[in-house]
């Protein structure tokens, strides 16, 4: 057997025992901290599970559902998501570098401080929210449905982009006079009890 095929049976070999070691991800599981790095879950239902601070660089997750599933500060860098349903999924301060997350539906799902460099064609976010969250780098932004989107004055968005025509909403920050009412009623609400006590 000549060298190079000798490197590439051994290299097939180590993709076949990595793939067979692969842990499952199924319905209502705590994967929370496990590593999936380059593993083959497409088709998985991972729905109600909690993948936070996961570690799923280079993994399959093409035709996944992720229902409601919990992804905070997971590491999906270069991860495959397309055509995910995600609807409800939580990517809190997630890393999403170069994940595909295209003709996927990540509906009322939570992107908040998270960063996001990947395609993103024809996905479906509405509803979700991307407080502080970085997209700067994304591509194929504009074929994606944004209604409903809240984002704040911390959220990076692509060049060119007008959130507002893409129909997202700004969540303002509360105006000064509004806290110090807000303080007002808390220390009236407080000195009330301690007065009657």
């Amino acid at each position: 057997m000549t060298t190079p095929r000798f490197l590439l049976t051994l290299a097939l070999a180590l993709l076949l025992a990595g793939a067979a070691n692969a842990s499952a991800i199924t319905p209502s599981t705590n994967l929370a901290g496990t590593v999936h790095d380059g593993e083959n879950h497409i088709g998985a239902d991972g729905s109600n599970s909690d993948l936070s601070n996961a570690s799923l660089v280079g993994t399959n997750l093409r035709n996944t559902t992720f229902l409601n599933t919990l992804f905070i500060s997971a590491n999906l860098t270069n991860a495959n998501m397309r055509n995910t349903n995600a609807t409800g999924a939580n990517f809190t301060n997630a890393n999403l570098t170069g994940t595909q997350l295209r003709d996927g539906n990540y509906s009322n799902a939570i992107f908040d401080g998270a960063f996001l460099s990947g395609n993103l064609l024809n996905a479906n976010f509405t509803g979700g929210s991307f407080l502080g969250a970085d997209l700067s780098a994304a591509t194929n932004w504009a074929s994606a449905t944004w209604t409903g989107v809240t984002y704040d004055a911390a959220t990076i968005l692509p060049v060119g982009m007008n959130p507002a025509a893409s129909g997202m909403v700004l969540l303002a920050e509360p105006q000064a006079a509004t806290l110090l009412g807000l303080g007002l009623v808390g220390l009236g609400l407080f000195g009330g009890r301690r007065a009657s006590a």
